[in-house]
């Protein structure tokens, strides 16, 4: 039966790799259609329609830099520092290992100095990647347990789930961002002083339109990332074991991550989604349901333990 499951997940990891690249794609062009429409209500508000030809160039423009400067992005959000083998040997030796089993470049190790228990993978592809690990996770974690979140960020990075996951970072990133000057646009003003301006203002359709608009675009942006972290975090965990062949270890990792009471220092709602378990804000505990970023421990436990 256990060999019948771990056939299923390697078969189902190879699927979903070329998946990953599609859906990556897919949701560029998802965000960058998102971000063109904000900036067409604004050219049809404020009389600028060639605002939308800006919103596309903007969206292209930062795709590319996700693409190749995410990774980078998510490590110094994270405060991650690299490590050499020299300082972290034994960190080295199990990436490297894991790195081997799994068939891919060995990634570069970070450590963060944040004391809330945490780690995670990014980077655009396999020969471009970056693991970091928190202090915290480094301190409550037992050899095997750090071996199988180890296991389950590798399997991130052989599934190509870090590209999307960058790529999401930054899209929903600059929506939030488009979005919020929108609506700080509509609080203290904006806008032409000509007549046709005026009028455009004074359409009450389109004002609706513009409210509805920029306050959704951020709230849709977040739900996709959202749904898009809670399908991979139960790949990553069964490729994990499949890896490691011990999902106990994984299982006592998952349930000392959740339950860490320490808060991150370093928490972002364009980032939360890399880790491998929710990290906690400094005033209270994690969002659940969904607004997630990550599935509920009692469905991640029980199906590691149905394998």
């Amino acid at each position: 039966m256990v060999l019948i499951i771990l056939f299923k997940t390697m078969a189902s990891v190879y699927t979903q790799q070329s998946k990953n690249v599609r859906k990556t794609w897919f949701l560029v062009v998802l965000f960058a259609g998102l971000i063109s429409l904000i900036f067409y209500i604004f050219g049809a508000v404020y009389n600028q329609p060639a605002l939308a030809f800006v919103g596309l160039a903007i969206s292209l423009s930062q795709a590319l830099i996700g693409y190749y400067a995410g990774g980078s992005m998510a490590i110094a959000s994270a405060g991650g520092e690299e490590v050499t083998e020299a300082q972290a040997p034994q960190i080295h030796i199990m990436v490297e290992n894991l790195s081997r089993i799994a068939g891919i470049p060995k990634p570069k190790i970070f450590i963060s100095p944040d004391p809330s228990a945490n780690a995670f993978a990014c980077g655009r592809d396999p020969k471009n990647a970056n693991i970091c690990f928190n202090q915290g996770i480094l301190n409550i974690l037992d050899k095997n347990e750090l071996e199988a979140v180890t296991a389950h960020e590798i399997s991130h990075i052989k599934n190509r789930d870090i590209l999307l996951q960058t790529m999401v970072m930054v899209m929903a990133g600059i929506i939030s961002f488009v979005a919020d000057q929108g609506l700080r646009m509509t609080l203290w003003g904006g806008g032409n002083n000509n007549s046709d301006s005026d009028d455009s203002n004074k359409s009450p359709i389109w004002a609706i339109v513009y409210i509805a608009v920029i306050v959704l675009a951020p709230i849709v942006s977040t739900l996709i990332t959202f749904a898009v972290s809670r399908q991979r975090e139960y790949l990553a965990d069964a490729t994990a074991v499949t890896l490691t062949r011990y999902p106990n270890a994984l299982i006592s990792a998952l349930q000392k991550l959740y339950n860490n009471p320490i808060a991150s220092e370093h928490i972002s709602s364009a980032t939360s989604h890399f880790y491998i378990a929710p990290p906690k804000a400094q005033f209270g505990q994690q969002i659940s349901g969904l607004f997630s970023t990550h599935p509920k421990i009692e469905d991640r436990v029980k199906a590691l333990k149905e394998m």
